[in-house]
């Protein structure tokens, strides 16, 4: 190790000591908006732990909108195969 001033080092102490408190910090907002058990009984999650379950939350979110868009299209289609069926019957009964 070179010889630096003690200084130096105790900033370089602080700006990583900093660095890990604002990291800490993210994890646990995200602990706090990730569905998993919360309670006493319930050890907080590791910082691995917290990554890969907010990973695998946000890509089921992504597949649960991409079956909705899916679903929204299907309905779509259907309304609009379907109106100007109901449109005809309409004018037709008018129409008598």
């Amino acid at each position: 190790m070179s010889c630096q001033e003690p200084g130096v080092r105790l900033s370089i102490n602080l700006r990583e000591r900093c660095r890990m408190h604002d990291l800490n910090e993210a994890l646990d907002d995200l602990r706090a908006v990730i569905p998993y058990a919360h309670g006493g009984s319930v050890r907080k999650l590791s910082k691995i732990a917290t990554l890969l379950l907010a990973k695998n939350h946000i890509i089921m979110q992504a597949k649960a909108i991409e079956e909705l868009g899916t679903v929204v299209s299907q309905l779509k289609s259907q309304l609009q195969s379907s109106t100007p069926a109901a449109n005809s019957q309409s004018s037709t009964s008018n129409n008598s």
